[in-house]
């Protein structure tokens, strides 16, 4: 790849396109300031379409319209997320910009904005896309994966926003806001059938207990058959859902200034069959190490290397993993089928999920005080044969219970030409871990993982919006935080190799030589009890020439604090060292530098246009080096471009468009033979985008519509390493949607297709040729169809 000092034309062109097209549109600011409607977002779901001057968002800790906040923020209302079928977070990606995800399962995904994610699947890590509900922060990507049910809004913030989100916000985002209680009573009932036996039930009601009281409750279930078949006798199929949740929302206004907000969640999937959903292909290690696919017609070179002792010699079978099987119908490289396995036991997610919060808002002297308290537990057992096939080759099993609590103090105020937020944050995760990535059929190895981790962090921020002449105004933003982390980490295996890492005592012991490993070890026990300290910042300027138009240029240093990387499996005899001195990284710093503008034009229409560049320091990579993973500290640059068009040409005609294009590097990235290579960020393809037309008739007899969107991704890797195995090929992914809603808007009724063309494209892999032969994928639905109708109590 071309050295990033060497910037491509294409991406130059991109600077210059943007810069153009902002000096266009403020050229044109006045001319059109007369004349143009409000612009409008995505369709309703079976109403008049809402413009998106309407749409209100609080991405700078307040209430702004989404035009007038210079932050590239693509905003989801109540009914779009009806529009557009949303019905978990994963789903957000067919929609906004530069968003995609890893989903390890549909209730473990780690959100990925412009290339900037963490794909470590170890419950104890922290990803750099802050996810907030109700303003409390996720620590864990196990709470990330959620149903989304009696949404206001979902907002997805670009770029770094460490400033007044903080906590790892290096990538950005993403705020899920509950409908709140309203002050007259109101209800629905949400019903949705569809493929693989799909039952999906979502309702709410609303309203006063007293003057002064109000009062929400909200639930929603679901249960599907999985849609990977497993061809086994007796053997669940994969990838089905059974989950429920409840969410209650009590709000008080003990005086005519003041509102108390107790929330409380819970969300549980029991033993929900949504894990382990992995075809089968067979792959072989290449000379530097990596997973490249095994032809049909050649023998596996783990077995010409006598890794499994059942397969001596001469005569070796062809085509198949260490383990010596083979079936080509379930190998999608093969021609197979990428929705079938033939596993020898059942996969599970059983999660539990509690939240309570109490958000209090009142007047305090000239500022407005809020204090938002929040205490979380998480209960996770997840399982998985992950070698997709009859043979018990690769088990993986997780264990964790993680108590989160949290204080927000926020203190804001108008003050003449000053719009002042200011606060401190402190939190706290405690959490106990097992794992186990165990190699029962060929290498007889069971590795026992236990760990425990306690974070404690504290933060102060402030930010002042200053209004200057001339339609210009001035933002200036700065957090100082302080993390300190302690961990107590004890793996061992049936072999007797076992590792001890904690604040007492660093060892290792090598069970092929039988003895402790005595030298090499550069990590301490005092290296177990970390603490780090940084500063985020804010500098932009925006200039508002017209009310239709809106400019702005920034700077933002986004941090991410470091951490420990701990290993779910204990290492090969003789990585004992290199296992114990990488557990500890290093904080990365994201400097981000963005120019945007955000338009109104004729037709009512919206343009939104951003570019960006990125320049991170100690950027923390994601990696697995045979049976270890492991976080590294690499450099890595970004330079990108994002525009977003939604427009209304004639009545009912609803047109929306979105496009990416990045250009990216990573440097010093060690492949498994210490090869050192530079590659691109993960799962952040060159070019992306995706397409909706809407039309809503309206008549006598009510409002009918029809609606067909589409989402295409290029070409990305799924980790740095980018191993062959981990190409993933361009995609359109295509879905219709046609309902209606009668005269009185009493209930309304859709019918859906997704993924009408059947692509078929992955959402998560991972490179384990060399020490299983093969590779397993998780490929995304097939085709699915759905009805699904709602009635509207109340008013």
């Amino acid at each position: 790849m071309m050295a990033f000092s060497k910037s491509s034309a294409r991406a130059s062109a991109l600077r210059s396109g943007l810069l153009a097209g902002a000096a266009a549109a403020a050229l044109a600011g006045p001319a059109f300031a007369q004349t143009a409607a409000p612009a409008t977002a995505a369709p309703a779901a079976a109403a008049q379409p809402e413009t998106i001057d309407a749409i209100v968002v609080t991405a700078q800790r307040r209430e702004q319209k989404l035009q007038d906040v210079g932050i590239a923020v693509t905003a989801f209302s109540s009914k779009q997320i009806a529009s557009l079928g949303i019905k978990d977070s994963t789903d957000l990606t067919k929609a906004a910009p530069s968003l995609s995800m890893n989903e390890y399962t549909p209730s473990a995904v780690v959100f990925n904005i412009r290339g900037v994610s963490q794909n470590d699947f170890g419950d104890e890590q922290e990803p750099p896309v802050a996810v907030y509900q109700d303003d409390a922060y996720a620590s864990s990507f196990v709470s990330s994966g959620f149903p989304l049910f009696d949404l206001q809004r979902v907002e997805v913030l670009r770029g770094p926003q460490g400033t007044l989100f903080g906590r790892n916000a290096t990538g950005g985002a993403i705020q899920f806001i509950s409908n709140k209680p309203t002050k007259d009573f109101e209800a629905y009932l949400t019903g949705t059938t569809g493929s693989f036996n799909e039952r999906d039930f979502e309702g709410a009601v609303s309203g006063p207990v007293r003057d002064n009281v109000q009062v929400r409750l909200s639930a929603m279930s679901a249960y599907s058959d999985g849609y990977i078949q497993d061809l086994t006798p007796g053997v669940r199929d994969r990838g089905g859902t059974n989950h429920w949740a409840l969410r209650g929302i009590v709000e008080w206004q003990p005086t005519a200034d003041t509102n108390v907000q107790f929330i409380s969640k819970y969300a549980r999937n029991p033993h929900e069959n949504s894990a382990g959903m992995y075809s089968w292909e067979a792959a072989y290690p290449n000379a530097h190490g990596q997973g490249t696919y095994l032809p049909a017609n050649m023998v596996n070179p783990l077995l010409l290397l006598g890794y499994n002792p059942a397969f001596p010699g001469p005569n070796y079978p062809t085509g198949t993993d260490l383990t010596g099987y083979r079936n080509d119908a379930i190998d999608p490289q093969r021609g197979g089928d990428p929705w079938k396995v033939a596993t020898n036991q059942d996969s599970y997610t059983d999660r539990t999920l509690v939240d309570n919060q109490i958000k209090i808002e009142a007047p305090l002297g000239p500022f407005r005080l809020t204090s938002i308290s929040d205490l979380q537990n998480i209960y996770k057992s997840y399982m998985e044969d992950a070698s997709a096939s009859p043979i018990d080759q690769v088990n993986f099993r997780q264990g964790a219970h993680v108590t989160q609590y949290s204080e927000e103090f926020r203190l804001s105020g108008h003050f003449g030409e000053h719009e002042l937020v200011m606060g401190a944050y402190g939190m706290g995760i405690d959490g106990h871990y097992t794992a186990s990535y165990s190699f029962p059929a060929v290498f007889n190895l069971i590795p026992v993982v236990r760990f425990k981790q306690k974070t404690t962090s504290y933060a102060f921020f402030a930010q002042d919006e200053w209004e200057l002449p001339d339609n210009f105004k001035a933002i200036f933003g700065a957090r100082y935080w302080h993390d300190e982390r302690k961990v107590n980490y004890f793996a061992t295996d049936n072999t007797g190799e076992t590792v001890i890492f904690n604040t007492g005592r660093v060892y290792a012991f090598n069970a092929a030589a039988g003895a402790p490993v005595t030298s090499g070890i550069t990590v301490t026990p005092a290296d177990a009890d970390k603490q780090f300290s940084d500063y985020s910042l804010r500098a932009e300027l925006d200039y508002k020439p017209s009310r239709n138009l809106l400019t702005y240029v920034s700077f933002n240093r986004g941090t991410k604090s470091g951490g420990f990387t701990l290993s779910t499996a204990t290492p090969t005899a003789g990585f004992e060292v290199s296992f114990l001195n990488g557990i500890p990284y290093r904080p990365e710093v994201l400097d981000a530098y963005e120019i945007g503008l955000k338009a109104s034009l004729p037709l009512s229409t919206s343009l939104n246009l951003t570019g960006f560049y990125y320049d991170y320091h100690h950027y923390q990579a994601f990696a697995e080096y045979g049976l270890v993973e492991t976080v590294i500290n690499l450099p890595a640059q970004e330079e990108g471009f994002e525009a977003e068009l939604t427009t209304h040409p004639i009545r009912g005609l609803t047109l929306q468009a979105n496009f990416s294009a990045m250009d990216n590097e990573v440097k010093d990235v060690p492949l498994p033979d210490q090869t050192i290579v530079t590659h691109h960020l993960p799962q952040d393809p060159k070019t992306s985008g995706s397409l909706l037309a809407r039309y809503d008739y309206y008549a006598d007899w009510g409002t009918a519509f029809a609606q067909v969107d589409a989402t295409y991704k290029g070409r990305f890797c799924f980790s740095v390493l980018c191993a062959p195995v981990e190409h993933e090929a361009p995609h359109t992914v295509v879905n219709l949607r046609a309902g209606y809603t009668p005269p009185n808007k009493r209930w309304d009724m859709a019918v859906y297709v997704n993924n009408v063309g059947q692509e078929i494209y992955r959402v998560y892999t991972f490179d384990v040729a060399a020490y299983t032969g093969q590779i397993p994928s998780v490929y995304a639905r097939p085709r699915t169809w759905g009805l699904t109708a709602t009635y509207h109590f109340g008013k």
